[in-house]
């Protein structure tokens, strides 16, 4: 089953998204990333993660069907989050 870990800010607005399902290299069953290592692909340092969390960013872990018809159009529909107000 394919799945992804999608993240989100803390308004709710996702912006990223990453595969959650692992293969070895010599083949056999894939696993599904835990949230430490999914949050640990996505942001390259200590620091970063830390910042993101601090910021209120979330992780939530879908069903791959689930973030098509639910997230990705969120993700394409536009480059900017309805949430903030306009200057």
């Amino acid at each position: 089953m394919r799945q992804q870990w999608v993240f989100f800010q803390p308004c709710g607005c996702p912006f990223g998204v990453l595969e959650a399902v692992r293969f070895p290299h010599s083949g056999g069953p894939g696993r599904a990333l835990t949230r430490s290592e999914a949050w640990r692909d996505f942001y390259e340092t200590t620091a970063e993660r830390n910042t993101a969390m601090d910021r209120g960013v979330t992780s939530e872990l879908m069903d791959h069907d689930v973030y098509v018809r639910d997230v990705l159009p969120q993700m394409l529909g536009s480059a900017t989050c309805p949430h903030k107000a306009a200057p």
